[in-house]
């Protein structure tokens, strides 16, 4: 609300003042700082700031209270995708090729092996990897304990909490950095069943989707 009320300032100005360009820049709220990381959000108010002062009126967003503030010690950078967590990085949409299935098994038992240690000792305590899933082996199905909660939300969901949200993508790329050069795009979960580890690359040992 306060960044709106502050483009509502700016645009009550310029509808009686010579103003270039003609309109404030339009503020990051609702869908817009839904499908923003924190790099745009950031760079748009300081659009807005810079437009406000070029124009002769700072004080159309001076004042606000420091609590008003969105603040973070990470600014994200990423592209936010649909859940507002990070969308395909740029080159997921490149041809990938199966690896051979030697080296998929390798991984697999990285995984199975160093999993408390890979994804820390709370996350290793209620999930263990089931397989890798998906034609070229980059899906990642994981057992999770259906009583207990992940700090991202929930098994099925990413929090609206932008920290907590973080916590997956520094999950995956645990993963990732563990069985590098080989990377999962997607780690799904399913709390059906006492799933076991099944065969790399292939249906895993459970009911899950």
């Amino acid at each position: 609300m306060p960044w709106h009320e502050a483009f509502e300032r700016l645009s009550r100005y310029a509808s009686t003042h010579s103003c270039t360009p003609p309109s404030p820049p339009r503020p990051l709220i609702l869908a817009g700082w839904a499908c923003s990381n924190d790099i745009d959000k950031m760079r748009r108010w300081e659009e807005t700031v810079a437009w406000a002062t070029d124009n002769g009126c700072p004080e159309a967003v001076r004042g606000i209270a420091d609590d008003d503030f969105y603040c973070v010690d990470e600014p994200s950078t990423y592209t936010v995708g649909p859940l507002g967590g990070p969308m395909y990085r740029p080159w997921d949409s490149e041809c990938k090729v199966l690896p051979p299935s030697g080296e998929v098994e390798r991984h697999f038992d990285t995984l199975l092996a160093r999993w408390s240690e890979i994804v820390g000792p709370r996350l290793g305590s209620i999930t263990r990897p089931i397989a890798f899933t998906g034609e070229k082996a980059r899906r990642l199905l994981v057992h999770a304990d259906g009583t207990a909660r992940p700090p991202w939300g929930s098994w099925s969901h990413l929090s609206h909490i932008e920290g907590e949200r973080r916590t997956f993508t520094h999950f995956r790329a645990a993963i990732n950095a563990a069985i590098a050069p080989h990377e999962v795009d997607h780690v799904d979960f399913t709390t059906e069943g006492n799933a076991e580890p099944g065969a790399p690359g292939g249906a895993p040992n459970s009911d899950a989707p």
